[in-house]
């Protein structure tokens, strides 16, 4: 245990020599915002020079690992957690998770359903009018094409998928009306 808690101090010591509290605040914010998908790593390894890291590398394992910690801040006691930290970050890591909780929170919600069922992610819509085709000149009407981008996950890894549904007039009406009534059924 006592090995154990000495190799997590060690993970976050890089942190303790960081004197500027406000370059602290910025690099924990920024560990968050790579936990929530806001930043990918190569944005979050082109950071690694504005706060004094010389390898990117360093950075990034920097930034993943207090993602983690922030992440099992969330599911588990954070008590337990804060204490692993050096004395000099067991207030101000868990000030800067408290305010922005919410958002956190909200990311792990729907990464925890996206492993139950695909979520819808966004979408977006495409009306195209056909004025005529090969066989019939007078062949007029509306096609309505709706793009799903879906993100599961899958086994630990994040996958993206999309679904497109194609519609005349009369079935984009149908799924209109089948979706209205859900949600007035949902509401009620």
């Amino acid at each position: 245990m006592f090995y154990h808690k000495v190799k997590k101090m060690k993970d976050y010591e890089f942190l303790s020599n960081i004197d500027n509290k406000e370059i602290l605040t910025e690099i924990l914010n920024n560990s968050i915002d790579f936990l929530i998908g806001n930043q990918d790593e190569q944005q979050t390894m082109r950071l690694c020079h504005k706060y004094g890291f010389h390898n990117p590398d360093d950075f990034l394992l920097a930034t993943r690992s207090i993602a983690k910690l922030y992440r099992n801040m969330c599911y588990a006691d954070q008590e337990s957690h804060v204490a692993m930290l050096p004395p000099d970050l067991q207030t101000i890591v868990p000030a800067v998770l408290l305010s922005r909780r919410e958002e956190v929170i909200c990311f792990l919600m729907r990464e925890q359903n996206a492993i139950e069922c695909p979520l819808v992610e966004s979408f977006d819509w495409d009306v195209r009018h056909i004025l005529g085709d090969s066989s019939f000149d007078q062949n007029y009407r509306t096609l309505t094409t709706i793009s799903f981008r879906l993100c599961s996950e899958a086994s630990n890894r994040k996958e993206r998928k999309q679904l497109h549904f194609q519609f005349d007039r009369n079935k984009l009406e149908d799924v209109i009306n089948a979706l209205e009534s859900a949600v007035k059924n949902e509401s009620h």
